[in-house]
């Protein structure tokens, strides 16, 4: 932390006025269950500091396709500006406002500008990003767990449902894949979305799943159904949790 608040001249605020002295820590931002993350503030700067985990390449993380990611989402307006990165940290703006509500308490006006917000970020051409293999994603995670874990479905129903999807035909976006209420801001300038160190270039159906619980027909895949999208999702959450948890039981 004390080296990233020293590399502050380096930062880009973009538009923003240059820093004019050194950030200090405001406090430790909770709720995050991969890193850790900070406020810090300076007279014309509130940014935040993610100190990335060091279990960032087990987890499935690779900080330079994030990277890429962000950097052709940042003309959007739907994610915080980034001011700063390297391979421990990454310092972004700090977006005000509240989070989204869980499940359909949420504003059909505030849904319509998620729906919006995501048929801007699937619109960018991802050409020459490679595609996520589903199936090579979730035996990754597989791999640095015991061999008789349980999972629902069974493992045998999460390799068929990833199969299905690597091999149906769809259009590849970028796909945040952790699209959580806890990811998305609401203020009055309409709605963020941060956090995305698990995106990827990936199925258009899994963040509208994610979000909405469902797949409307506007956006529905013809060429692979929404029983294998909500197999697999529910067995990464799964697989993420198990890969999460593990090295913390054995210490």
């Amino acid at each position: 932390m004390h080296r990233t608040l020293s590399s502050w001249r380096q930062w880009d605020l973009g538009a923003a006025k240059p820093l004019q002295a050194q950030p200090e820590v405001v406090r430790e931002l909770l709720g995050g269950r991969t890193n850790r993350t900070f406020l810090v503030t300076a007279a014309n700067c509130h940014a935040v500091v993610r100190v990335n985990s060091p279990l960032s390449a087990s987890l499935g993380i690779d900080r330079h396709r994030e990277g890429q990611i962000l950097s052709q989402l940042q003309a959007t307006g739907i994610v915080p500006q980034t001011y700063f990165s390297a391979a421990e940290v990454l310092v972004s703006q700090y977006i005000e406002g509240r989070p989204m509500r869980c499940g359909s308490s949420e504003s059909g006006h505030i849904m319509q500008l998620l729906s919006d917000a995501l048929d801007r970020i699937q619109a960018i051409d991802v050409d020459g990003m490679v595609c996520r293999r589903y199936l090579e994603y979730c035996r990754q995670y597989m791999s640095q767990l015991p061999e008789d874990i349980l999972l629902t479905p069974s493992i045998e129903a999460m390799e068929a449902a990833a199969t299905a999807i690597d091999e149906a035909k769809w259009r590849p976006v970028i796909c945040h894949h952790d699209l959580v209420p806890e990811n998305i801001i609401i203020n009055d300038l309409g709605v963020f979305i941060l956090d995305w160190e698990y995106a990827a270039i990936g199925h258009p159906g899994l963040d509208r799943l994610r979000l909405c619980g469902l797949i409307d027909d506007a956006h529905r895949d013809k060429a692979a159904t929404v029983e294998p999208l909500m197999q697999l999702q529910q067995t990464m959450d799964q697989l993420w949790l198990a890969v999460q948890k593990s090295p913390y039981e054995k210490i």
